[in-house]
C-alpha cells in the first residue's frame, strides 16, 4: 500500500491511463479465451467424428486423439500450442486482475529510480510479450528459447508504438537524496506517464533536464499537475517536490512555441549551505540556469510575436505587400 497520501491522490489522477491499459489487456485476454474455447470445440468435434468412422472395435485398440492428429491436416491447438496459449493466457489474467498497487512503486533509500522503474514497467509490460507469444504461437513462429522469457518479463526497448501507446502509468515514491530522472528519458515515449513523489530535500529543478517539445514535464506541489498530464496525449512526467524547488510546467497541448509550452511559476535561490539531492551546487546551479534560460527564450519569442503581429495590423497593404515581397525573395547571394 503508497505510504504517502500523495501517492494515492497520483493514483486516482492517473485513473484514466490506467483503464486504458487494463481495457487492452481485457481485450486481449477475451480473444485469447475466444481462440482456445473455439479450437478446444473443433478438436472436440474432430474426435467424435473419427471416433464415430473407427467404430467401437476400432476405438478400441486405436489411440482415437493420435489417430485424428495424423490423419487431418488442420491446424490444432492440441498439436504443441495449447500449453504455450494456456501460460500466455494466465500471464493476461494476472495483469487484468492486478491491484492499483502494481502501479505504484516505493523506493528504499539509495535504490536505483531508473532500474526499479524498468524492472516495473518489464513487469506490466508481460501482457504485451504474452500478446506476442499468441501471436507467435497461433503463427506457428513460437520458439521456446526466443518467446518464453516475454512471459517472465517484457523490457520496455521491446514495446512497439502500438503498445507504447496504451502504457500504464506509473507512481513513484523516492527520496529526494535519490532523485535522478535523467535516465527515465528512455521511457518517456508514447503515452508513458510517470509521477514522482518526492519525499525530503531534493535539487531545485531536477525535471528541467527533461524538457522536449513533445514531452509533459511539471514539477508541483499538489497533484493539480497530473490533470493536465492526463489531458496530453503523449508522454509526460510530474514531480510532486518540496517547498523550496522550482514550480513549472511544459505543457505541449498549449501549443507549438516554447512560449505557449513554458509556464515558471517560481524560480527559488540557491542556499549555498545545504546540500540537497544527489547533485553537486554546480549542478544544482545549471539546472536553475537552464530553467531561466528557457524562461527568457520563452519570454522574448512571446515578446517578438507579439511585436510582429502589432507591427503587421498596423501597417497599411502596401507595407504589407512589401513584407511579403522581402519574405519571400532570396536575396541570399546579393
Amino acid at each position: 500500500m503508497p505510504s504517502d497520501p500523495r501517492t494515492s491522490a497520483a493514483l486516482a489522477a492517473l485513473q484514466g491511463p490506467r483503464d486504458r491499459f487494463r481495457s487492452a489487456v481485457a481485450a486481449t485476454l477475451e480473444e485469447v479465451r475466444v481462440y482456445l474455447d473455439t479450437h478446444r470445440a473443433v478438436a472436440e468435434d474432430r474426435l467424435a467424428v473419427v471416433a464415430a468412422e473407427l467404430g467401437l472395435v476400432g476405438a478400441r485398440y486405436i489411440d482415437v486423439k493420435r489417430f485424428a492428429s495424423l490423419v487431418t491436416t488442420e491446424p490444432s491447438v492440441e498439436q504443441g500450442t495449447h500449453e504455450v496459449l494456456q501460460r500466455a493466457l494466465a500471464v493476461l489474467e494476472d495483469i487484468a486482475h492486478a491491484s492499483d498497487d502494481a502501479f505504484a512503486l516505493t523506493l528504499e533509500p539509495g535504490a536505483s529510480l531508473y532500474e526499479r522503474v524498468s524492472a516495473r514497467l518489464a513487469d506490466l509490460g508481460r501482457a504485451m510479450g504474452a500478446a506476442r507469444v499468441v501471436d507467435a504461437a497461433r503463427t506457428g513462429r513460437y520458439r521456446p528459447t526466443d518467446h518464453d522469457r516475454w512471459l517472465k518479463a517484457f523490457p520496455f526497448g521491446l514495446w512497439s508504438s502500438a503498445e507504447r501507446a496504451v502504457a500504464p502509468p506509473i507512481v513513484v515514491e523516492v527520496d529526494g537524496a535519490d532523485l535522478r530522472p535523467a535516465g527515465l528519458a528512455e521511457f518517456l515515449d508514447g503515452a508513458v506517464k510517470i509521477v514522482l513523489v518526492v519525499r525530503g530535500d531534493s535539487s531545485p529543478a531536477p525535471l528541467v533536464r527533461l524538457v522536449s517539445p513533445r514531452t509533459f514535464v511539471a514539477q508541483a506541489a499538489d497533484e493539480s499537475a497530473i490533470a493536465r498530464l492526463v489531458a496530453w496525449d503523449g508522454p509526460g512526467i510530474v514531480g510532486l517536490l518540496p517547498d523550496g524547488t522550482a514550480r513549472f510546467a511544459h505543457n505541449p497541448a498549449a501549443g507549438p512555441d516554447l512560449a505557449a509550452r513554458l509556464t515558471v511559476l517560481e524560480v527559488p535561490a540557491l542556499d549555498g549551505r545545504k546540500h540537497a539531492g544527489p547533485f553537486s551546487r554546480a549542478q544544482q546551479l545549471e539546472e536553475l540556469e537552464q530553467l531561466k534560460a528557457l524562461q527568457t527564450t520563452a519570454v522574448a519569442t512571446a515578446s517578438a510575436s507579439g511585436g510582429l503581429a502589432e507591427a503587421a495590423e498596423a501597417a497599411d497593404p502596401a507595407d504589407k505587400l512589401a513584407a511579403w515581397l522581402l519574405q519571400q525573395a532570396d536575396l541570399s547571394g546579393v
